[in-house]
């Protein structure tokens, strides 16, 4: 594992007001990776100004210089990113298919629905210019696209991407709903499985998620998923019963998702902070 950790270099995206001194980039060092923390444009010492394609333009910087200055290979690089940092690492994957691995810790699907509610309503075409134009956060567009190891911690008493208070309103179950859709179309377009899904969302335990799946049986994922050849994998699910695309689904849903308690803000704790499921890691257990 410590052989492991070395060879690995995480770029650790930090969220709006905050700097990677004092951020998320602690999180992933103190497990012992290999950690190159980095400012958002016009963030601390960080010349620039912080606009999306200032933001992306940068994450490419810190990606190019891990690998052509550092020497590490793309698959050997994990890119984590917490709130607006989720941006950054969606637009590294996106870009670079190629690298090890994705975390998304307290993130969204797109800036514009957090940002709408909390200006005048008078100023919704004004916000909606400005997000679109300079802000355009739109990390449901870019992350679905990458088909490598992704996890998405959500935090649960999450109070800045929710647009109602509650885990139903956090703007991360879309973002992980789109990735989930990606990667297993027949699954998770199915209208029962969506619906259960969204469901699912709605709760912040394990707990009653399972008890809504009778019949639940992990030998029967193991099963389906040694036959796939994704993610993705466009015909996954195809040909089982209602049931039993509950069963996968619930099995892949829970892979893709970690639930953490507190704020927006709370630092992760630190049993949180692991590298993504990847299927080898159940087919060879």
């Amino acid at each position: 594992k410590q052989w492991y950790q070395r060879r690995v270099a995480i770029t650790a995206g930090e969220g709006n007001a905050a700097y990677y001194e004092v951020g998320a980039f602690e999180y992933p060092l103190k497990e012992g990776y290999s950690t190159l923390g980095w400012n958002h444009p016009g963030f601390g010492y960080s010349t620039g100004i912080p606009y999306g394609t200032a933001d992306g333009n940068a994450i490419e910087a810190v990606y190019e210089y891990a690998t052509k200055e550092l020497g590490f290979a793309p698959k050997y690089i994990a890119v984590y990113g917490w709130s607006i940092g989720g941006f950054s690492a969606s637009y590294l994957a996106n870009a670079h298919p190629d690298i090890g691995n994705v975390i998304i810790d307290a993130s969204f699907d797109d800036i514009l629905p957090l940002a709408i509610p909390r200006m005048p309503e008078w100023l919704g075409s004004v916000t909606n210019n400005c997000c679109r134009k300079y802000f355009n956060l739109h990390n449901v567009a870019l992350l679905p696209k990458y088909q490598g190891p992704i996890r998405l911690i959500r935090r649960n008493g999450d109070e800045i991407i929710s647009t109602n208070g509650h885990a139903s309103g956090n703007r991360g179950n879309q973002l992980l709903m789109a990735v989930l859709q990606s990667r297993y179309p027949v699954l998770f377009k199915d209208q029962e499985v969506e619906n259960m899904a969204m469901d699912w969302l709605d709760q912040t335990s394990p707990v009653p998620r399972r008890h809504s799946v009778p019949g639940y049986d992990l030998e029967f994922c193991k099963e389906q998923l040694s036959k796939s050849t994704g993610p993705p994998d466009m015909e996954l699910g195809t040909g089982l019963t209602r049931d039993e695309k509950l069963i996968l689904a619930y099995y892949l849903f829970s892979k893709h998702l970690t639930d953490c308690e507190g704020g927006h803000n709370n630092p992760l704790p630190r049993k949180y902070f692991k590298m993504p499921w990847k299927k080898s890691d159940d087919l060879t257990s």
